[in-house]
């Protein structure tokens, strides 16, 4: 009897961050529109200052964020907000989002002072690559988070 092996394509997580909405929105289309892979993608974002997660504008706000995001990412996606004490309010969609909103006693690991740079670490994301990814997120406002495969890899890089 003979074995066969093969080989398993290894996953890999590429991290874009942008300072506007519509720039990310616009790379997201160039992506699907460049390249026949059926990307998985989350978007990592930080809301402004004024976000109160029980204020009805916001709740309105949230809504049309929501229905803006899905449009973004072509799919039906799940979304969430919260909050977390070291970034700020911030939101979650695509494949990332059940790790972000993953209950740990009562607390959402996203909601946990290093549950974002955990969740990052948890990827395979070097210590300082995590750090400079979130102090981004701080500074600019979101983040693209594409996990591509082996075969994937280099197509996706150039576009980025």
């Amino acid at each position: 009897m003979k074995t066969i092996q093969l080989k398993q394509d290894s996953r890999h997580f590429l991290i874009k961050s942008y300072r506007k909405l519509p720039q990310l929105k616009e790379e997201i289309l160039e992506l699907s529109n460049t390249t026949s892979v059926k990307l998985q993608m989350s978007i990592l974002g930080k809301l402004g200052q004024d976000w109160v997660l029980n204020n009805k504008q916001t709740k309105l706000a949230q809504i049309e964020l929501t229905y803006y995001l899905k449009g973004v990412l072509e799919a039906k996606s799940d979304f969430a907000i919260f909050c977390n004490p070291e970034i700020g309010t911030l939101f979650i969609t695509g494949f990332l989002l059940p790790q972000f909103l993953l209950n740990m006693n009562g607390t959402l690991l996203g909601e946990m002072s290093s549950g974002p740079y955990g969740i990052l670490r948890g990827l395979g994301i070097t210590e300082n690559k995590a750090a400079k990814y979130l102090k981004d997120l701080n500074e600019k406002g979101f983040l693209l988070i594409l996990r591509v495969y082996d075969h994937e890899l280099k197509i996706i890089k150039e576009l980025l």
